[in-house]
């Protein structure tokens, strides 16, 4: 998976302007970490600014809201998107948790832990996703994400709530492939570059290939659910073609996206059960 997901999740995946009041209302500190770039670093990088965990704290929403809108992406990736589908989720906030079961692979080492996804739409099929991970009802990390369906994460950024300053964000620079999700049947591929929100060049190639499998009702992963669920098995390729990590998605079609409930990599395999979903 792109390495900016949290550790379990695999996608991070009404337009609305980023001054909007939620935007306004945001009362984010940013230390500047140089006070001058210089030539060389500009070109490479831009100018570095670091955020603050405790600040994000303060307004979580209009953090999410300000940095990870639509308006935030270029536009020839927007136009990528919103070209290859128009279509719209069928709800305007979603929230849903997920129960984890971790490291199955080790019964020794098997925990748990519990993530919360505020899922708001923005318009063609992209979603700004808010999660929190916590364990043993603790809150320990938050991830804050862009993204396609809640399948690709297009934009993201993940902070741990022990640190001091969250790593950087983490974008999607251009495809060279995109599949709509009403391609899933047939198979989805993206293929593209990315790298940090300030740089300019010098980016990561990168490819997730997916197929689909059966589907199911989706009353059987949640009560509350309906429709079918389809399962959509991916694998995130690097920048020299070798698979990081895969994840198995429900694609839920009456709500028009997906929901990760299995992950596995060199170092971990986890499982998610969908403890909880409400829709507004």
């Amino acid at each position: 998976m792109p390495y900016w997901t949290s550790s379990s999740a695999a996608a991070w995946r009404y337009p609305r302007d980023v001054n909007s009041a939620r935007g306004i209302g945001m009362k984010l500190k940013l230390i500047v970490g140089v006070a001058l770039c210089g030539a060389t670093a500009s070109l490479l990088s831009g100018c570095i600014q670091k955020v603050q965990v405790k600040d994000v704290q303060q307004d979580k929403a209009g953090f999410l809201a300000s940095h990870f809108s639509p308006s935030s992406l270029s536009t020839g990736l927007y136009k990528t998107i919103t070209d290859a589908d128009s279509g719209q989720v069928s709800f305007k906030r979603v929230v849903y948790q997920l129960s984890w079961d971790n490291d199955i692979a080790e019964k020794d080492k098997t925990y748990k832990t519990s993530e919360t996804y505020t899922l708001t739409n923005v318009g063609n099929g992209l979603v700004e996703v808010m999660m929190e991970s916590s364990r043993n009802g603790v809150p320990v990390s938050q991830a804050y994400q862009l993204s396609y369906r809640n399948m690709l994460p297009i934009k993201g950024q993940s902070m741990n709530l022990g640190a001091n300053i969250a790593p950087m964000e983490m974008e999607m620079k251009s495809f060279q492939h995109f599949d709509p999700i009403s391609s899933f049947r047939n198979g989805l591929e993206y293929k593209y570059e990315y790298g940090t929100s300030v740089q300019i060049m010098n980016f990561h190639d990168g490819r997730t290939s997916c197929v689909r499998g059966d589907a199911q009702p989706a009353s059987e992963l949640n009560a509350t659910l309906t429709g079918e669920a389809w399962t959509i098995s991916c694998q995130f390729f690097n920048q020299n073609g070798v698979v990081q990590s895969k994840a198995n998605f429900a694609y839920l079609e009456s709500y028009g996206i997906a929901v990760t409930l299995h992950v596995e990599s060199a170092a971990t395999i986890n499982e998610a059960k969908i403890a909880s979903f409400t829709v507004e």
